[in-house]
């Protein structure tokens, strides 16, 4: 394991395209939250706070539901 590991996701080095558990408006309010309460953090001066929330609200129009876990 390298000690180099990017620790700020991959939405910076060209993001995420899709996947099987889109993005919810309930994660993007936890997201929008995140960035107001710490408003010098990646989250908010990158833009992923209005990314999250413009995917969140084409999600629901689309009719996209998020994978629900069931054990």
């Amino acid at each position: 394991m390298s000690s180099n590991r990017n620790t700020t996701g991959s939405h910076q080095q060209g993001g995420h395209k899709g996947g099987d558990n889109p993005m919810t408006s309930e994660d993007a309010s936890r997201i929008q939250s995140a960035a107001d309460r710490n408003p010098k953090s990646a989250t908010a001066t990158t833009g992923f706070k209005e990314r999250a929330m413009s995917t969140a609200a084409k999600n629901e129009e689309s009719g996209k539901k998020p994978l629900r876990v069931v054990i």
